[in-house]
């Protein structure tokens, strides 16, 4: 038995790394997931904190072409809640799904897909499909969106 230790040792601290990259995967897939919910329930909560909170300080993004930054979510934030204090009927909906993630030490990269809707008084006004592919990294123990790249998909015909 003595003799079983090391091999028995060797194979709990060999598959290690891979029960924590699972852990990270499956970390990283649901920050995506509550990302696109917490940007969607926006509408009710008004909590652009919670929303923020995804992004490093000094993420850099592209949005269908344009750039974006911490400051530019913020700002779309603000005019949506102000817009909504006002008495907007728009509802932004999203919904994130097919996340794939691979992981290496402190950085993930992901893509998915993603729908958009615009809603006005139950009425769909208008709705985005497109791809996005997504590079975090880890701040200890949580994983923060550093950048993203998200295009619609263009029309067939």
């Amino acid at each position: 038995m003595k003799k079983m230790m090391p091999v028995l040792a060797a194979l709990i601290l060999g598959t290690a790394p891979c029960l924590w990259a699972g852990q990270d995967e499956e970390a990283v897939t649901a920050l995506l997931l509550e990302a696109a919910k917490v940007t969607a329930d926006y509408s009710t909560t008004r909590d652009a904190e919670s929303v923020l909170k995804m992004y490093a300080p000094d993420y850099a993004g592209v949005q269908d072409g344009e750039e974006e930054t911490l400051e530019t979510v913020r700002k779309w934030l603000a005019e949506y809640g102000a817009e909504l204090d006002k008495g907007s009927p728009l509802r932004f909906l999203g919904e994130v799904f097919g996340v794939k993630v691979h992981v290496a030490g402190q950085l993930a990269w992901a893509t998915y897909d993603y729908v958009f809707t615009l809603v006005s008084r139950g009425e769909i006004q208008t709705e985005d499909r497109g791809r996005c592919t997504s590079i975090l990294r880890k701040e200890g123990a949580s994983w923060l969106i550093q950048h993203e790249h998200c295009s619609k998909a263009k029309q067939a015909g």
